[in-house]
């Protein structure tokens, strides 16, 4: 039961992040500022609540990975337009992203590490910074500041990715069917890099 709670938790947030745009146009800067604060605390608590019970997986594994991906590249994008240095955060995300999918067409895996735990809070503050600057709240120098911390933080992150990947050894799966493969926690932890 518990395994199924953080597995729709995780699919949520990339289903929800889909939403966005429509709840941007659609309702109030509160509402649309909730939901985004409401999306980054589920990749907190996913990943918690995966390890604190034991249910962990590669379907919740590689799902989280896509769902901060998309969470964070399309709210960049509804951003870009009045805050146009925060292409840079984007590039960041699409290179990180890259990265990983890299890693596993290769048969590796990069692990969340705290450089990328604490990046993805860092690029969460940023695209924060920048719709409270949309919104008339803040002023434009905290997008400036919170656009270079989060951008050299992915720096750190994909070069610690990067090392990792390098002395990482290709992994040969023992063949299960695929309820094993994705969902099953033994075999998760028994398999992963």
């Amino acid at each position: 039961m518990t395994k199924t709670f953080v597995n729709i938790l995780t699919t949520s947030r990339f289903l929800c992040s889909f939403f966005l745009p429509w709840i941007y146009q659609n309702t109030s800067h509160v509402v649309f500022l909730g939901m985004i604060v409401l999306l980054f605390l589920t990749d907190t608590l996913d990943g918690f609540l995966a390890r604190r019970c034991k249910v962990q997986s590669f379907y919740g594994a590689l799902m989280d990975t896509i769902a901060d991906k998309v969470l964070n590249i399309i709210l960049l994008v509804i951003l870009l337009p009045k805050c146009p240095i925060l292409w840079s955060v984007l590039l960041g995300e699409i290179l990180i992203f890259s990265i990983n999918g890299f890693a596993l067409w290769r048969g590796k895996q990069t692990r969340a590490s705290i450089f990328g735990k604490t990046k993805m809070w860092l690029v969460a503050f940023s695209v924060i910074f920048g719709y409270l600057y949309q919104f008339d709240i803040c002023d434009m120098s905290w997008v400036y500041s919170g656009t270079i911390i989060a951008f050299v933080s992915q720096m750190i992150t994909m070069i610690d990715y990067l090392k990792t990947l390098q002395v990482q050894k290709k992994v040969n799966m023992p063949k299960v069917d695929w309820q094993t493969f994705w969902f099953n926690t033994d075999f998760y932890l028994k398999n992963k890099i």
